[in-house]
């Protein structure tokens, strides 16, 4: 189960590493680069729980030890969901902000049904679960790079 873990835990935290860029010199330069702060201090506060729950699945831990690994990585997301809601997104970037809210909810969500098929899986569903467990990051990663994306593109265009 390692690799399987290590899928959802660090491709996750590769892409939450690209951060929202700052803009500069409008007169509501305030506001968005508050909102800047707010975001990349939760993408990095995520990206840090990420990498160290990736570092408690290793080889010689137990698929008991692995889930539970899991469950709490399911937790972080969450976290990370509660605080990117409180974040108040300028009004020129709230769809984005929206849809980078919506692309951590359904990752949490894909994670926390990977997760329960797991309690006491068949060779054959663990790497069903491994499959689906990679799509899903490869989704959400796009998924949040393009959020990510666009919301650079309107901050600086301002």
């Amino acid at each position: 189960m390692p690799g399987l873990a290590r899928i959802a835990l660090l491709a996750t935290a590769i892409v939450l590493a690209v951060a929202v860029g700052a803009c500069g010199g409008q007169q509501d330069s305030s506001a968005k680069n508050d909102y800047v702060k707010q975001v990349n201090a939760a993408q990095t506060r995520f990206a840090s729980a990420a990498k160290s729950a990736g570092q408690q699945i290793t080889r010689t831990s137990s698929a008991s030890q692995d889930r539970r690994t899991l469950d709490r990585f399911g937790s972080t997301i969450e976290d990370l969901v509660v605080t990117l809601r409180a974040i108040k997104a300028p009004t020129d970037v709230r769809g984005e902000h929206g849809r980078l809210v919506a692309a951590m909810e359904g990752h949490r969500d894909e994670v926390a049904r990977a997760t329960a098929r797991l309690r006491s899986p068949t060779t054959r569903e663990l790497a069903e679960v491994q499959r689906q467990l990679s799509a899903a990051t490869i989704t959400v990663n796009a998924d949040l790079s393009s959020a990510t994306g666009a919301i650079n593109a309107k901050l600086r265009a301002r």
